[in-house]
């Protein structure tokens, strides 16, 4: 019999259908962590590492806080368990974003990344996509009608850009729903450093952006209902093919972290929503690299996008899912 009251006996795929990250990661986040964890300073507070589980958990299923906190594993009150999640989401947004989410600058990374989006996709110069996403959240108390999105529910407006691996370099998740994506990316730091990269006379790093985003020399959008057979139709296609990327980023980060899944809405403040999404997107690029794979299933909007081959990075035949 197994210890019920040490997730690590957990058979390691059970493991990571419960936390979303395998036992590995999750033994990196203690160690990067904890030391930055409010110390217990008494004997029932609950241990740093529980909290750090009890808040992986809640990332994992956006379920209530009292359904988490009464699961055999961590067993924790609905008061607990919320300041769990406050705690660990604004830890990894302070200290392990700046080391995760990071936009390329150099020109070996830059190079390398244009190679893999040119290898997926034959699009070449390209430097990574971006696209914005909504995150359902209650109503706030204060200027609740600025976070009525065009689809008539509220939110905040995420900001996703990503490379070719699905890794996300930058996100900015601290705009109401109402916000336009050309308004969110107009001041973003992103925007200005490829601006001054621009004024230095550099002319081979783009961004792929759709329809909502102003057309501009570091920053390339759709053309507007060319015929398919001239090159504004076949620039068309490329251009759809290459930004599915950042559709498949946002559906896995939804899936995998579904507490951003919109299933139930996020009912907090839009500061502590911004740090639990970025606490997600930081697990999210943990999971890449380690090679953490969760079985996706489609979301339940259908947006006809280009599917790529996990092994060799061909397209394949449309998939249906949304960001």
């Amino acid at each position: 019999m197994r210890d019920m009251s040490d997730p690590f006996a957990l058979p390691d795929r059970r493991f990571s259908e419960l936390f979303g990250l395998n036992k590995d990661l999750v033994t990196y986040l203690f160690n990067n962590l904890v030391p930055h964890l409010e110390q217990e300073q008494r004997q029932t507070r609950v241990p740093r590492e529980t909290r750090i589980l009890i808040a992986l958990r809640f990332f994992a299923t956006g379920n209530y806080q009292r359904g988490v906190g009464e699961e055999f594993i961590l067993s924790s009150s609905q008061q607990v368990v919320s300041r769990c999640i406050e705690e660990v989401a604004q830890c990894v947004s302070n200290h392990l974003e700046p080391l995760w989410v990071k936009f390329p600058t150099g020109n070996e990374t830059r190079n390398q990344v244009k190679a893999s989006f040119m290898e997926k996709a034959d699009f070449p110069d390209i430097t990574d996509c971006i696209d914005c996403t909504h995150i359902a959240v209650l109503a706030p108390s204060e200027e609740e009608h600025n976070y009525v999105n065009r689809k008539g529910f509220h939110s905040n407006n995420v900001q996703i850009i990503c490379d070719s691996d699905l890794q996300i370099t930058n996100i900015n998740p601290r705009y109401p729903g109402s916000t336009n994506d050309a308004f969110i990316w107009r001041p973003s730091q992103v925007r200005r450093l490829l601006k001054s990269e621009y004024d230095r006379g550099e002319r081979s790093n783009w961004l792929l952006g759709d329809s909502g985003y102003p057309l501009e020399p570091w920053l390339m959008t759709l053309h507007e209902n060319p015929d398919p057979e001239i090159p504004e139709g076949r620039y068309n296609r490329s251009h759809k093919i290459t930004r599915s990327i950042i559709e498949r980023c946002n559906n896995r980060l939804k899936q995998v972290f579904r507490c951003l899944l919109g299933e139930r809405k996020l009912r907090y403040n839009p500061q502590k929503v911004g740090h639990i999404v970025i606490a997600c997107a930081v697990h999210h690029n943990l999971c890449i690299p380690a090679g953490v794979e969760f079985e996706i299933e489609p979301l339940a909007d259908n947006v006809n996008v280009i599917h790529f081959c996990r092994y060799c990075g061909c397209a394949m035949k449309p998939a249906y899912f949304t960001g």
